[in-house]
């Protein structure tokens, strides 16, 4: 009897102590505010941050997913300059952010650094430019790419590790795959002949002369289009290194798409599609013919892009392509539960002013 207990012992005492070493581990990495970031470097603050700068172009996106969190009504926020010309969301949602200076899109490092942070956000992109040097000068920072929706899931749930809140993280996916399934399964329903040939373009204006961009293939508004079913005929065309390459009108017309969508970063988009219409060189392609020019749908930010409310956008695009298979959804009451549910926003007036942006940027439309 004995002997059986000593063997006992003897198999069990290290697998005991395997598992009491896991759980010191684990007991002393709960300690960190603990996430890996989009560049693959695992960042351990010993307390939660307080004081966060978001540095660098495109800090509309680290900022829509820190927005997400409750946490940051408490923070100390320096944020760049993120108006794409529709209004300042952040500073809608936070009005005392219009007191603070925004930092130049291009500030150096040395002043982000002099800024004393405790924790600095950017763009995966800005990690040689920014996130690199950062981390000679012992400034804490972390990187986040954002542009797709694989990025998305992935990186809020490490922005959640890193703020421990990941009840909030979970809460997030959640919601963004409830309103993804609707939207899987009416792709899936749709037959080859059902699926709308569909142009997406970026306008462009410089000295009274219009331009039009396609995005790469890789990117969310290109992987948007494909969701929801329909074919972006522009895909493979797009021989930029990287980002929106202009595109000739000759090419535009030997495609001739069943649906144009006009998007702009800058201004609302109808400018471009009035200009189409009113020009006699467009008026041969069917989507001209058939009124089927259509404005993307935006409050302060468009929804065509990788910012939080791109599932909006994905929203939009399979209700106007596809009226018929989303006819028990109303966008408008998609953008207000969208606010509620993802921003945490229950003021009333805030929330009408944001639908009435977006019913206001796709009037034209009808």
């Amino acid at each position: 009897m004995k002997k059986s207990l000593i063997l006992l012992l003897l198999v069990l005492t290290p697998v005991l102590l395997f598992s009491q070493g896991n759980g010191e581990q684990a007991m002393q990495d709960s300690s960190f505010y603990q996430a890996t970031d989009a560049n693959n470097r695992t960042l351990k603050l010993a307390e939660k941050p307080s004081t966060v700068l978001i540095a660098g172009k495109a800090g509309n996106m680290p900022a829509n997913a820190l927005f997400l969190f409750p946490e940051v009504t408490s923070m100390d926020l320096t944020l760049p300059k993120t108006d794409q010309g529709l209004g300042d969301f952040f500073s809608f949602i936070r009005p005392e952010l219009d007191e603070k200076p925004r930092i130049s899109q291009t500030a150096s490092v040395e002043e982000i650094a002099s800024r004393k942070a405790d924790l600095v956000l950017t763009k995966a992109t800005h990690f040689e430019s920014i996130a690199r040097k950062l981390d000679v000068l012992g400034i804490p920072n972390y990187t986040m790419n954002l542009e797709s929706y694989a990025d998305w899931i992935g990186e809020l749930e490490q922005l959640g590790k890193l703020l421990k809140n990941t009840t909030r993280s979970k809460e997030l996916i959640s919601l963004y795959e409830k309103r993804m399934q609707p939207i899987r399964e009416q792709a899936k329903s749709l037959s080859s002949e059902q699926r709308v040939n569909v142009l997406l373009l970026q306008g462009d204006r410089a000295d009274n002369t219009f331009s039009y961009k396609i995005a790469p293939d890789d990117w969310m508004q290109t992987w948007m289009v494909e969701t929801v079913g329909a074919n972006p005929v522009w895909k493979g065309s797009n021989k930029a290194a990287n980002g929106w390459s202009t595109i000739s009108f000759e090419q535009i017309a030997a495609w001739d798409p069943d649906v144009i969508i006009l998007v702009s970063y800058k201004n609302p988009a109808q400018m471009y599609v009035d200009a189409i219409y009113s020009s006699p060189i467009w008026a041969q392609l069917d989507a001209v013919k058939n009124q089927k020019v259509l404005a993307g749908p935006h409050d302060m930010m468009s929804y065509i892009q990788p910012v939080a409310s791109w599932i909006l956008g994905l929203q939009w695009l399979g209700k106007t392509l596809y009226p018929q298979q989303y006819e028990n959804m109303g966008m408008e009451a998609e953008v207000a539960s969208f606010y509620r549910d993802f921003y945490q926003l229950q003021d009333a007036g805030k929330l009408d002013k944001l639908v009435a942006l977006y019913a206001a940027s796709v009037d034209g439309n009808k």
